[in-house]
């Protein structure tokens, strides 16, 4: 586990270089396979159902599959749409029970109502529970993939480090879970001394601590506006068209980008390049 002082150094070393980001993602990238682009979605709202099956559909056209973290109140509420999902080809990650997020009616912003960060280690471990017994009981498998609400919220290495002990316990075997400084300081995909295998977003090639995402693009109040978005995610199209393959690790929310064609038209453009998902991943490993 890293500590605050390697996170905080590490920041620095991105700011000043942020060339290092690259470099130290395709130094412990796997070079002899070109299927290092994950892409997972998460649903924290009502209107991210029917956008998920929106999306997968497109995906499916171009032979990708993606991950959905959805929380188990939605994932109940919404089981009519969700179940297509799997008949399509998706999968489910754990995230947790309680909606942790809701639509502002007057602005259609996002705004958050529930986080890990700011709750007893006992009130976010029940909804662990709850979100993976909501998954158990709807699906009959067992889910093996986490990911916390609000990246980035429940991320200190004291916080990581129960998160970890915790998932352990229920057998998990990873985590998708934290933000770019953790993949520039472990490696885009990294164990635990736990078992846990923990699975970094990326961050931004040009501002790595930046996280790509469609919240801090599009979404959030402060966004950098979604045509930097489009240039993001060219750089790493670029790269795996050069041949250099970075271990890419992307999630969007399905109803920032349903609509968008250019979006859609661009990750499409990754099909080549797209791993079948991290079960599948950690499947191959455990083989």
């Amino acid at each position: 586990m890293v500590s605050k002082t390697q996170i905080f150094l590490g920041k620095i070393a991105l700011r000043l270089l942020p060339s290092l980001y690259l470099r130290s993602q395709l130094k412990k990238s796997n070079t002899t396979s070109s299927q290092n682009f994950f892409l997972t979605f998460d649903c924290d709202t009502d209107r991210d159902a029917e956008a998920a099956i929106n999306i997968q559909s497109r995906l499916n056209k171009v032979g990708m599959r993606a991950g959905y973290a959805i929380p188990g109140e939605l994932l109940r509420n919404h089981w009519d749409e969700y179940q297509q999902l799997l008949s399509m080809g998706g999968y489910f990650i754990n995230h947790g029970y309680r909606k942790h997020a809701e639509v502002d009616l007057s602005s259609g912003r996002v705004y958050s109502t529930f986080t890990y960060r700011d709750v007893d280690d006992a009130v976010w471990q029940q909804d662990i529970l709850d979100g993976h017994h909501t998954i158990l009981q709807l699906t009959g498998k067992s889910p093996s993939i986490f990911r916390t609400p609000h990246f980035g919220e429940f991320n200190s290495p004291a916080q990581l480090q129960k998160l970890y002990i915790f998932l352990a316990k229920l057998e998990y075997k990873a985590s998708s879970s934290t933000t770019p400084i953790f993949g520039f300081l472990n490696g885009p995909i990294y164990k635990e001394k736990n078992g846990i295998t923990e699975l970094p977003l990326s961050g931004s090639l040009r501002k790595p601590t930046q996280l790509i995402d469609s919240w801090g693009f599009i979404a959030a109040p402060d966004a950098l506006g979604r045509e930097q978005l489009v240039a993001e995610l060219g750089d790493y199209l670029s790269k795996f068209a050069s041949g250099k393959k970075p271990m890419t690790n992307i999630y969007f929310d399905p109803a920032d980008i349903a609509q968008d064609e250019e979006l859609l038209d661009l990750l499409t453009n990754f099909a080549p390049y797209s791993h079948p998902g991290y079960d599948k991943y950690l499947d191959a490993k455990m083989s």
